[in-house]
């Protein structure tokens, strides 16, 4: 039996604007530690009633300064990792990026995957807070924002896909 919760737009106001920031100027997935804003707060008790468990989370973002494709791989349990064949399915439509370092973190071929839950000093993203609460594995998606966002549309959808077949 498979359930899937789908969040299609987390910040709508920032996408209006073009940032990161909601309207109020908060990092909204940097705020699921101190849940400051109405947004995140919103999400969190939502997702709280939907959820008892988590086998598998998705998350779509995309990275102003990145020049191809990446993502961050929380995969503790060591279950069987889903980052090739996601990198696989994204390079027909986006370049992968190829930068040893991203955001200050170690990366190989396009994969982030720290051995263990990062504390960052500027606050917790949606996919650790996630992981602490529900565990399972979770990936965060990261399309260059200066490409095409049909590329990015793209390759985003061709990913989930991929992961959704496995």
């Amino acid at each position: 039996d498979d359930n899937w919760v789908i969040c299609p737009l987390m910040n709508p106001s920032g996408l209006k604007r073009g940032t990161r920031e909601n309207a109020t100027g908060i990092d909204l997935n940097r705020d699921y530690r101190d849940f400051v804003s109405d947004e995140i707060r919103g999400h969190r008790d939502w997702i709280k009633r939907q959820v008892p468990s988590l086998d598998l989370g998705i998350h779509l973002h995309e990275d102003w300064e990145a020049a191809g494709f990446y993502l961050y791989e929380l995969n503790f349990g060591k279950s069987p990792s889903l980052a090739k064949v996601l990198l696989q399915a994204t390079g027909q439509f986006l370049p992968i990026e190829t930068a040893e370092c991203i955001d200050g973190r170690s990366a190989r071929s396009g994969i982030i995957r720290p051995d263990t839950l990062p504390d960052l000093p500027e606050g917790q993203p949606e996919s650790i807070w996630l992981y602490q609460q529900f565990g399972g594995v979770l990936y965060t998606l990261e399309t260059p924002s200066a490409l095409a966002l049909e590329l990015r549309v793209a390759a985003l959808k061709a990913a989930v896909l991929a992961a959704v077949d496995l």
